[in-house]
C-alpha cells in the first residue's frame, strides 16, 4: 500500500513540475506581451515595418535606408535546430545574388557573444543583427517561430514570407520575384 501512495505522489508530483515548467516557458517566451496573434503577422503586399538594430559588426543597420535593394530578413537562433541548418543555404544565397540583395540574418534573443561565437565557428559572411529583447520579431514581424524569412523588393514591399525550413529553389525564385 505504501508503494502505492509513493507512486501517485510521484505522478502528482512529475504531473506539477511538468504545468509549472509549461507556465514559465510560456510567459519566458511572451515575457510580458500578449500571445502570437495571426492577425498581426506581416503580409505579402505590406510595407515592410521599418526598424533598426546593432550588427555584430557594431554597425546600426536601418531597413529604410535601403530602399531600392531587395532584402531578405532571416529571424534565427542558435537553440533552433531548423534554423541552423539554413545559415548554410543563405550563406549560398547571400554569396549568389552578392550586391543585388542584401540577406540579414536577425538573431532573436540571445547575446552577442553568444551570437558572435557561433558565427566565427562556422564561418557565415552576411550581416546578422541582434534582436535581444525579441522586439522586432515580436513585434513588427510576429510569426509563430523560426526560422522566419521575410522577402522585402526595393520599394520597401513585402514579396513572400516563409516559416519554418525550405528548398533553397522555392528562396531564389521569391528572390527573382523580389528584383523585377
Amino acid at each position: 500500500m505504501t508503494q502505492m501512495k509513493s507512486r501517485i505522489i510521484i505522478i502528482l508530483l512529475s504531473a506539477f513540475i511538468i504545468i509549472f515548467a509549461g507556465i514559465v516557458g510560456y510567459f519566458w517566451l511572451t515575457r510580458g506581451t500578449s500571445a502570437f496573434n495571426p492577425e498581426n503577422e506581416v503580409q505579402v503586399g505590406d510595407l515592410a515595418p521599418d526598424f533598426s538594430l546593432q550588427l555584430l559588426t557594431g554597425e546600426t543597420f536601418t531597413l529604410s535606408e535601403h530602399r531600392g535593394t531587395a532584402v531578405v530578413l532571416d529571424f534565427w537562433a542558435t537553440w533552433c535546430g531548423p534554423c541552423v541548418a539554413k545559415m548554410p543555404t543563405i550563406q549560398a544565397l547571400s554569396e549568389q545574388f552578392g550586391d543585388s540583395v542584401i540577406f540579414l540574418g536577425i538573431n532573436v534573443g540571445e547575446s552577442q557573444n553568444r551570437v558572435q561565437e557561433f558565427i566565427n565557428e562556422r564561418g557565415f559572411t552576411f550581416p546578422i543583427g541582434l534582436d535581444v529583447s525579441s522586439y522586432i520579431h515580436r513585434n513588427l514581424y510576429p510569426a509563430l517561430g523560426i526560422p522566419y524569412m521575410v522577402i522585402i523588393n526595393g520599394d520597401g514591399i513585402i514579396t513572400a514570407t516563409f516559416l519554418g525550413g525550405g528548398d533553397m529553389d522555392v528562396y531564389e525564385n521569391a528572390i527573382f520575384e523580389a528584383l523585377r
